[in-house]
């Protein structure tokens, strides 16, 4: 009999995980709260938002797989064997990392196609709280810290993402 071999949840991928996902929710949440109070505007808040997906991405994807190999070549380098045996496939962290991030700057994103500008903001932030929570929280349940890493990551997360409505609210009115 044949046994499907399935992957099991590492440090390595909650890491990896964690790092996609909240920086996915935190800069899109940023950046869309800062569009949507400068301009109140839906259609400009969903470019935004979706240009800032694609990009913030990319570049997450890029910047996994390029530390994860630099990490690896700096070992190699050094022909250290113990650290060699460590290595991590380049590629695939960082396909991780940008699919993980797709996932978290879809959360921001979404409320303002169902709402207003206004509405939109209230709902982005609390979804977007709600899932870091539960992001937090589950890293906690598999590590240390349970609910209260739910809490930490609420907080960093918004805390950073407020930033960018501050800056949304100073630009709208010096710009505009």
């Amino acid at each position: 009999m044949k046994m499907k071999h399935h992957k099991q949840i590492t440090g390595e991928n909650l890491r990896d995980f964690i790092l996609g996902a909240q920086d996915g929710i935190v800069n899109v949440l940023g950046l869309v709260l800062g569009v949507a109070s400068a301009t109140l505007n839906t259609s400009t808040v969903l470019i935004a938002g979706i240009a800032g997906l694609f990009a913030e991405s990319i570049s997450m994807g890029a910047v996994a797989f390029t530390s994860t190999k630099a990490a690896h070549d700096y070992y190699k380098s050094n022909k250290r064997k113990k650290e060699q045996s460590l290595y991590k496939n380049p590629f695939k962290i960082g396909m991780f990392v940008f699919w993980a991030t797709i996932l978290g700057s879809i959360v921001p994103i979404l409320p303002f196609f169902f709402f207003s500008v206004k509405t939109g903001i209230i709902a982005s932030v609390v979804l977007s709280g709600l899932i870091l929570f539960i992001i937090g929280s589950v890293k906690g349940k598999l590590t240390i810290g349970g609910y209260k890493s739910g809490v930490e990551m609420l907080i960093v997360g918004l805390v950073a993402a407020l930033a960018g409505y501050l800056i949304g609210i100073l630009l709208g009115a010096v710009i505009t």
